[in-house]
């Protein structure tokens, strides 16, 4: 099965994914407001085909967005970080081990009975390294075990190696039913879950229709399929381009979409509703598996030296961008800090040319240095857009005014995951995004041995201070984290490039926002 990364928002949309949590346009809450639409119908558009449905086999948020709907977790969590109930009504945690005891009356869409058992059967499947899950590392630790008791209607979990939010992100897992559990490729394109919503018409790379069920009670904050405003009706629309989205939402044709760069200034100037976002506009990620280029940490210095983040940010976010503040996004997030960009190497490209020069990388012929008979040469590949295409043209002239031989290339989404999911592609710097309320869920991004640390980063203080602050519960760690984060910027093993708005606009209807938009939150007004 093939891993989906964690891309850009809007982003994903992250474009992007991202994993965050947001605060809500307004409490969804469970109160009937007499504007209310009853049996009403939303029309949404996502940035890119979510592709496989099967809610274990991906970490990307236009999936994760459409899944939402079908598939229920054993937790929300609430805009200060405090989770509470779902289908789990009550736990027990520590960082090391978590007991779920689930609700009463939950059923999956087909009407049969969700058991402990099953839930057990995620993890463990999840767990198992022949189904390549993008969930391990990021919700749940490698290693995690997984017990039930029916008759008591408990899960208990447990952790190799301790987790200082082991609750809270165990508890945000996606949970099957038992039939996709035992036939995931059968539900690539079907739902089989405890949600709200079935899925009643799949057209790939065009559209889905999903349909509220009549037996739903047991959302967070009491929802049910009778609570007013609950759509009856959500289409679901693959519309990959801002401008057209945007152009959608102010035509009235679609209620939602992520829209970001000079259209989202455009919904912003028009007084549009959003459910706001902010997050990384980008990162560079550079490739240091021995054979690149990359993987002499003078030439990662440079290039970072080479790149001014504020020209490039303010391309992609149609002249708005700011500073990068953090690698964690969200609310709320853990741990995070609001001046990440003060760790990078300074803009300075005479310091970029010693750098280079110091380290033996020299100019030869037709300008373009090398070193023991290697060529300075970067293939760099960006995410299809007309603002990044337009921004890495201009970062591609500053390389090659220092010397390096530099290809660009862009190409769309799914391209570039089939790159760095191969684990051998042609590339030595990416445009890509991560980001996520709890520094845990980054760690198999920028460390170790598996497919998700694609660019093979092995950064020594970034790994001694996230051993220290995993051994450390919740936000007693987070100086740890803190440390960490600046290492993996200021050794330029990743660059955040600044800090754009990724809102998901809305027409008449409010919801929170935690890893995505909630549907149970959702409530439609008149």
């Amino acid at each position: 099965m093939k891993v989906r990364y964690l891309p850009v928002l809007a982003v994903a949309a992250a474009g992007a994914l991202v994993l965050t949590a947001c605060s809500p346009s307004s409490s969804p809450g469970t109160g009937q407001s007499a504007a209310a639409v009853t049996d009403g119908t939303l029309k949404w558009a996502l940035s890119t085909d979510p592709g496989n449905l099967f809610p274990q086999t991906t970490s990307y948020s236009d999936t994760r967005q459409l899944v939402a709907f079908g598939y229920d977790s054993l937790i929300a969590v609430d805009d200060n970080g405090q989770p509470k109930p779902w289908l789990a009504e009550k736990w027990d945690a520590s960082s090391t081990e978590v007991t779920f005891t689930l609700k009463e009356g939950t059923t999956c869409g087909d009407g049969s009975p969700l058991t402990a058992q099953t839930v057990a059967d995620n993890f463990t499947w999840i767990t198992d390294t022949k189904n390549s899950s993008p969930v391990v590392g990021l919700f749940v630790p490698s290693g995690t075990t997984a017990k039930a008791d029916n008759s008591a209607r408990t899960v208990t979990l447990t952790s190799p190696t301790p987790n200082p939010f082991l609750l809270e992100l165990l508890g945000q897992v996606f949970i099957a039913c038992g039939k996709a559990i035992a036939s995931p490729d059968k539900y690539s394109s079907a739902f089989d879950g405890t949600g709200p919503y079935t899925l009643s018409d799949v057209r790939p790379g065009e559209s889905y229709t999903l349909t509220r069920r009549d037996d739903y009670t047991w959302g967070p904050d009491g929802t049910t399929s009778k609570t007013a405003g609950l759509p009856k009706t959500v289409t679901v629309s693959v519309v990959g381009d801002d401008t057209t989205r945007a152009n959608l939402l102010l035509a009235g044709s679609i209620d939602a979409a992520t829209v970001v760069g000079p259209d989202a200034a455009r919904l912003d100037a028009q007084g549009m509703s959003a459910l706001p976002l902010k997050s990384g506009s980008t990162e560079l990620f550079f490739n240091q598996a021995a054979s690149r280029p990359a993987s002499d940490p003078a030439v990662r210095k440079a290039l970072v030296q080479s790149t001014n983040t504020k020209v490039m940010a303010d391309i992609l976010a149609g002249g708005q961008g700011a500073p990068s503040q953090s690698l964690l996004i969200g609310k709320p997030t853990t741990c995070a800090i609001d001046d990440v960009y003060n760790s990078a190497p300074a803009f300075d490209t005479a310091a970029a040319a010693k750098t280079l020069d110091d380290a033996g990388w020299k100019v030869g012929a037709g300008g373009v240095r090398s070193k023991d008979g290697q060529a300075l040469s970067i293939k760099l590949v960006y995410r299809n857009s007309t603002e990044k295409a337009s921004a890495f043209e201009v970062l591609a002239s500053e390389w090659k005014k220092l010397g390096v031989d530099v290809t660009l290339k862009g190409a769309d989404q799914a391209v570039l995951n089939d790159l760095l999911s191969s684990g051998t592609g042609d590339w030595d710097v990416v445009d890509w995004y991560v980001g996520a309320p709890f520094p845990t869920m980054l760690v198999p991004f920028f460390s170790g041995s598996t497919s998700s640390n694609f660019s093979k980063i092995n950064n020594a203080t970034y790994n001694e201070h996230v051993i220290l602050a995993s051994n450390k519960l919740g936000i007693q760690g987070c100086p740890d984290w803190q440390i960490a984060e600046r290492a993996l910027v200021s050794d330029a093993d990743i660059l955040p490039i600044g800090w754009i708005n990724n809102s998901t606009y809305t027409r008449k209807f409010t919801a929170s926002r935690s890893f995505q938009i909630e549907p149970w939150s959702i409530r439609q007004s008149g």
